[in-house]
């Protein structure tokens, strides 16, 4: 009989050598709480699920429009700017004056000047005057004044015919790119939208990119329409982009649909995302390690953790652990918003790896039979 089970030791030895250790997919949560303490390279900061954490997460929003730029307020401005178009009508008092005309002896018209690199037009009998950072009411006086030297109680009338200076453009996919005049009453983001047809795709995904003086920001159509204070208002120059960008989170573990998966809504929390990928695995999950993988804040997350900061880095990847046997983190998971490229992982039941174990044991008590069938006489 010795013999015999030295065979199947042996066989279950060799079993265990060529397999080097039980195939997983990702760590479990024990394995996941080792790492944290004692071979942390990537500096990740582990933090358990409370209704503190939880409270903190439903409010947090990603970095927007009023972030970056701030609301401002409407434009008003109605000063001429180089590369405008603008119509000059002359009256005069006198009916055989500089600028009567058949049909209209007391009204002249001059064709329409543009402004010059400079700042200039030229108008007959005034001369080159300077019409930018003017309003159409000043540079009509400032014309009359030059003209009444040389006519009889000149009456000038300026208006802005193409608006070139306070323009944004807008691009990608609306349905009327192209570039747009401000009111006088002002534009934001969503009149000019409204303004072009609108977006070509759903809101949840229609990435706005606006740059202003250089820099960039960017925020979905979705949270703009339901965030007032990220629906800036537009300055001249400004020029906004947008393009079809699906936000989305990856699915890793003991789930039962892997990968990169699509939002497909303007919001989703953590809870709906576990529907999304039809729930945990009921053979293979464990509830407790449901893992929530994120780049955060570093004063934010050592707060969260209530740990000391002394992390150089201003963002620090966090993977917050959500216990769903406790109904309570249901409620917290619920109230979770994933952000765009979150990764959600769930750990392997310890019961999983047991049962790999004796599938692997009986795999070497099968190479043990064998070996002992050949071997007794």
């Amino acid at each position: 009989m010795k013999p015999f089970v030295s065979q199947i030791s042996f066989a279950l030895a060799l079993t265990l050598a060529a397999c080097g250790e039980f195939p997983s997919e990702g760590p479990a949560l024990s394995e996941v709480q080792t790492i944290h303490s004692n071979a942390n390279t990537a500096g990740f900061i582990l933090i358990d699920m409370s209704a503190k954490v939880a409270d903190h997460l439903k409010n947090i929003q990603p970095a927007n429009m009023d972030d970056k730029f701030g609301k401002g307020r409407p434009f008003t401005s109605s000063h001429i700017g180089i590369g405008d178009v603008v119509r000059i009508q002359i009256w005069e008092a006198d009916p055989g004056g500089l600028f009567s005309s058949a049909g209209s002896v007391n009204r002249g018209s001059i064709p329409d000047s543009r402004v010059d690199s400079s700042g200039r037009i030229s108008v007959p009998f005034a001369g080159t005057v300077r019409a930018a950072g003017r309003t159409s009411r000043q540079l009509a006086l400032l014309i009359e004044k030059k003209l009444s030297e040389k006519t009889v109680d000149p009456q000038v009338h300026v208006s802005i015919v193409k608006n070139i200076s306070n323009t944004v453009s807008i691009t990608g996919g609306v349905q009327q790119p192209g570039i747009v005049p401000l009111t006088n009453n002002g534009l934001d983001l969503l009149q000019i939208i409204a303004s072009v047809g609108g977006s070509k795709f759903p809101s949840y995904e229609s990435r706005i990119s606006l740059t202003r003086s250089g820099k960039i920001g960017t925020a979905y159509l979705s949270h703009i329409i339901n965030s007032p204070h990220d629906n800036i208002y537009l300055r001249p120059g400004d020029k906004i982009n947008i393009e079809k960008v699906p936000q989305s989170f990856s699915a890793f573990g003991a789930v039962a649909q892997k990968g990169k998966i699509n939002f497909g809504s303007a919001k989703l929390s953590v809870l709906e995302a576990i529907g999304k990928v039809a729930g945990l695995k009921d053979q293979q999950a464990d509830p407790r390690g449901v893992f929530l993988l994120r780049f955060e804040n570093a004063r934010t997350a050592y707060s969260l953790a209530n740990m000391p900061n002394n992390d150089q880095r201003k963002t620090v990847p966090v993977i917050y652990r959500i216990n769903l046997k406790d109904p309570n983190q249901y409620f917290f998971a619920q109230a979770i918003q994933l952000h765009d490229k979150d990764i959600v992982y769930v750990a392997n039941a310890p019961s999983v790896e047991l049962d790999k174990f004796m599938n692997l044991v009986g795999k070497g008590l099968g190479i043990g039979l064998k070996s002992s069938a050949l071997t007794t006489p």
